[in-house]
């Protein structure tokens, strides 16, 4: 029954199947219900959106597969440009570093023993790698390495590995400007949330910003929530309602991707369940009599007959033409749906992955207090970072740089290595 409110006309569309379709006074345009000129003629449904006759840039004439098309295509174009925007230019050199004789990178080793030349007894600050060798001796050492590879690369020893410095387009320049420079926060990707976490504000300035902030619930949603919402902001496009003039993120079928109040990760879910209530046997739409004999299948989002007897399969050929819209709604929220769970899912792993790693860190640091091996950050155990040698690898380090004439460079205390900084010292004056 349609609801006693709609006045006589939309009452009529109602009846006639079409139950998505919005009240008179609020639509721009006549609507004319679709009636079969021959009493046994199977209706054809909705083909086409409807199209809006007032301003505010026109109407949509395609098919529901060709708007939702069009939303999917948007919103992964957005995803596309977050992630471009976002991503980290290729700069020199893109392949490993000077290395010395014995295969340590010889630019932190430079770098590690040069902060350690005002020890009053101008030891290593390697010293438990280099026990005999002093600062000056580990910078002269690493320097002759880094010496080498300077001239490696000026004569093209280094071949076609070497990939020059990327340099950003005009586009990249002016993003880079405005959200570098001027303070706006650059605004981040779906996959980039699941990573990272969401940790954007308001892009507005001043009290606008503010404001915008405290009243959008957007940064206190769950991690995979906030992703899967970001995936489907950026589409403006008409809804099967017409043109949405409003400018705000919308989906084809005219609900806001993202609300002050509301959660779109929610209300897709809401939507499948209260359309596939209203599609099965015993709900408003899949009860009707002239359906008896399918049944609404929520996998395939279609009505199937419930024998191979002609009545049957006329009932499901019937069905699923009256219920071109509606069904489109459900597979499209289904759709939906199966991302946010993906989405949910690689967030929640992403973050448990990060609270294991945080905790491993923190126990392995009230180790090192509780037996006596902190007291600085310059050097680390093997499954803390640093080169991460094994005890072998160690002694076949140790080995070549004796065969290099650097006796007593060994590794010491069965893999420990230095914590290194990397980056190449002064190799910008190559350029010149």
């Amino acid at each position: 029954m349609p609801p006693n409110f709609y006045n006589q006309g939309d009452q009529a569309i109602y009846s006639a199947g079409d139950f998505f379709i919005p009240q008179e006074r609020f639509r721009a345009a006549p609507y004319t219900v679709n009636k079969p000129n021959n009493p046994d003629e199977v209706p054809a449904g909705i083909p086409t959106v409807y199209q809006s006759q007032g301003g505010g840039g026109g109407g949509y004439t395609g098919g529901i597969s060709d708007l939702t098309g069009n939303f999917f295509q948007t919103t992964g174009d957005r995803q596309n440009r977050l992630t471009e925007l976002n991503r980290s230019l290729t700069t020199f050199p893109s392949f490993p570093g000077a290395k010395t004789p014995g295969g340590l990178n010889a630019q932190q080793m430079y770098n590690i023993a040069s902060e350690d030349l005002n020890d009053p007894f101008n030891r290593s600050a390697m010293s438990t790698t280099f026990p005999t060798r002093t600062a000056k001796e580990v910078m002269d050492y690493a320097d002759d390495a880094i010496q080498d590879y300077r001239m490696q690369y000026a004569t093209g020893e280094l071949g076609p590995s070497f990939i020059e410095a990327e340099k950003p387009t005009l586009n990249r320049r002016i993003n880079d400007f405005v959200y570098d420079k001027l303070g706006f926060t650059r605004p981040q990707s779906a996959d980039q949330i699941i990573a990272d976490g969401y940790t954007g504000q308001s892009n507005m300035p001043g009290i606008l910003g503010m404001m915008l902030g405290k009243v959008d619930k957007y940064g206190s949603l769950p991690r995979g929530d906030q992703a899967f919402i970001a995936r489907n902001m950026g589409y403006t496009g008409p809804t099967v309602f017409g043109a949405n003039d409003s400018g705000l993120s919308k989906d084809v079928f005219g609900m806001n991707t993202r609300s002050g109040f509301g959660n779109y990760a929610e209300a897709v879910g809401e939507q499948v369940d209260k359309l596939g209530e209203s599609l099965s046997a015993t709900g408003a739409i899949g009860s009707k009599d002239a359906y008896q004999g399918a049944s609404f299948n929520e996998a395939t989002g279609m009505f199937e007959a419930d024998d191979d007897d002609e009545a049957s399969i006329a009932a499901a050929n019937k069905a699923n033409q009256m219920t071109k819209m509606v069904r489109a709604k459900y597979n499209f929220y289904q759709k939906q749906v199966a991302q946010r769970d993906a989405d949910r899912a690689a967030a929640q792993a992403k973050v448990e992955a990060q609270e294991r790693a945080k905790a491993a860190r923190d126990n392995a640091g009230t180790q090192r207090r509780s037996d006596g091996s902190g007291g600085g950050n310059l050097t680390r155990s093997r499954d803390q970072g640093g080169l991460g040698l094994s005890a072998s690898q160690a002694q076949s380090v140790s080995a070549a740089n004796a065969a290099a004439g650097m006796g007593g460079w060994g590794l010491a205390d069965g893999g420990r290595v230095p914590y290194m900084n990397g980056g190449l010292a002064d190799m910008l004056e190559i350029y010149d």
